[in-house]
């Protein structure tokens, strides 16, 4: 049975950290849903790049997914603050499900209160908010939680969610495929 991941953003995501990870996990056969944190399935990514997600936050349940997928930028700074994100969050964390975090959006996994007792890393402009952030690792891995510094380590993120899901010699081949 394949893996099925949501994948959640709002207005203003780095669409490098949304795209590069979602298109490498479906190369693998992960299944990934786009959910928008708002609304409206039209979102905007923080450098105009017009996206479309297959649903909205209040359509999904925690129990059809295996793990979340946080894509960061702009957007994680209106979403660390947002009642039914950091609930989604936590729904996820209480089911003990693989959560995935990258660039800033480790704030709304600290708003979340899950980032306790945990390693992890993010970008360089949350350091002076969150604390114990791993400021040398390019991607963290610690149990079920997942995060990575930013958008050049968005391949390299999706290689460690395939880690976790597949196994090593599922990102061998992925990192084959993609020429890596």
């Amino acid at each position: 049975m394949n893996k099925k991941l949501c994948c959640l953003f709002g207005n203003g995501v780095e669409e490098i950290e949304l795209i590069t990870p979602v298109d490498i996990l479906l190369r693998c056969g992960v299944d990934v849903i786009l959910v928008s944190a708002h609304g409206d399935v039209k979102v905007n990514g923080a450098h105009n790049i017009k996206l479309i997600a297959d649903t909205t936050i209040d359509k999904i349940m925690v129990s059809d997914f295996d793990g979340l997928i946080l894509p960061g930028g702009p957007s994680s700074f209106s979403l660390k603050d947002d009642t039914s994100v950091l609930d989604l969050v936590r729904s996820f964390h209480g089911a003990e499900k693989m959560i995935c975090a990258i660039c800033a959006a480790p704030l709304i996994l600290q708003n979340a209160g899950v980032l306790k007792n945990v390693n992890y890393c993010a970008h360089p402009c949350t350091y002076n908010v969150l604390p114990d952030v791993d400021k040398n690792q390019r991607v963290v891995a610690d149990r079920s939680l997942i995060t990575a510094k930013g958008p050049g380590a968005a391949a390299e993120f999706a290689f460690a969610i395939i880690r976790h899901l597949h196994g090593e010699s599922m990102v061998s081949k992925m990192k084959t495929d993609l020429f890596f």
